[in-house]
This record gives structure tokens, C-alpha cells and sequence, in this order.
């Protein structure tokens, strides 16, 4: 039994609800990797329907097979380690995608494992990210209104 399963069904409810919001950084096995991988993400943005956010992969390292010109480089903001409880090593925020998430579907993830949750962006990140994400040539205006991620 995990420590999680000795609380109450509706307090890791309750739980989940309110650690799940933009900025939150989780780390989960994800398939839309290639290999499927452990990765960490950050919620950076909601559905106006509350059914989907919108994340953002945090990547050891600008690859430069992906990110091989200036401007898709740019689109990615660095991390470092040493502010930052979520990260293992200085890292970077890949601003030139997002990934869809079904709410339902992380809200019983971190219900089932609330350590998936491992920490949270500060105002200052939350904001440079965002203001990457807007500026992203590489992600769609319909994406950016969907998520609150346009204006």
C-alpha cells in the first residue's frame, strides 16, 4: 500500500484538484516521445472547458537535430538546477510545441500518485514561458486561444 492509499478517496481528491494548475511541473511516463519515456512537463495553460491543458516539455538539452535554427532555438528557456526543486540538472522549457492533456486523466493520476507532482514554476518562469509560447511561429494561433495562451 503507498502512503497515498491511507488517506481518504476524497482528500486525494480534493488534493489533486488543487495541485493541478498552470505552472504545475509533473513527472510521468509519457508515449508521445520517441522512445515513450519518463519526462517531466509543466501545465502551461487550461481549456476554457477545464477539459484539457496544454504542456510543455523540460528537456536536459537544446538537440540540435530538432532545434536547428536560431529562432526554433530561442523558443526554448533555460532552467537552471540550482532555483529550481523540480530539476535534477540545468535544463530547458521547449516552448515550440504544446501538448494536449486530458484534465480527467492527470487529475487521476496525481489522485493515484500525488508524487507525480513535483513542484511548481515561479511567477517570473511562468511569465517568460508564456510570453515564448505566444511569440512560437511554431504553434498555432487556434492552439494559443484554446489554452489562454494568445494575447
Amino acid at each position: 500500500m503507498s502512503l497515498s492509499e491511507a488517506f481518504p478517496e476524497d482528500f486525494r481528491a480534493d488534493f489533486a484538484k488543487q495541485k493541478l494548475k498552470i505552472g504545475s511541473v509533473i513527472r510521468v511516463f509519457v508515449q508521445d516521445t520517441n522512445p515513450p519515456k519518463e519526462k517531466r512537463f509543466i501545465l502551461i495553460g487550461q481549456s476554457y472547458d477545464k477539459l484539457m491543458f496544454a504542456s510543455i516539455y523540460i528537456n536536459s538539452e537544446i538537440n540540435p537535430n530538432v532545434f536547428h535554427s536560431a529562432e526554433l532555438r530561442s523558443l526554448n528557456v533555460e532552467l537552471i538546477a540550482a532555483d529550481r526543486e523540480y530539476l535534477d540538472h540545468d535544463s530547458y522549457a521547449d516552448c515550440s510545441m504544446i501538448f494536449k492533456r486530458n484534465a480527467d486523466w492527470l487529475l487521476h493520476l496525481i489522485k493515484s500518485d500525488p508524487s507525480k507532482i513535483i513542484g511548481e514554476l515561479s511567477a517570473e518562469d511562468l511569465k517568460e514561458i508564456s510570453s515564448r509560447i505566444k511569440s512560437a511561429r511554431t504553434i498555432t494561433v487556434a492552439e494559443k486561444k484554446t489554452f489562454g495562451l494568445f494575447l
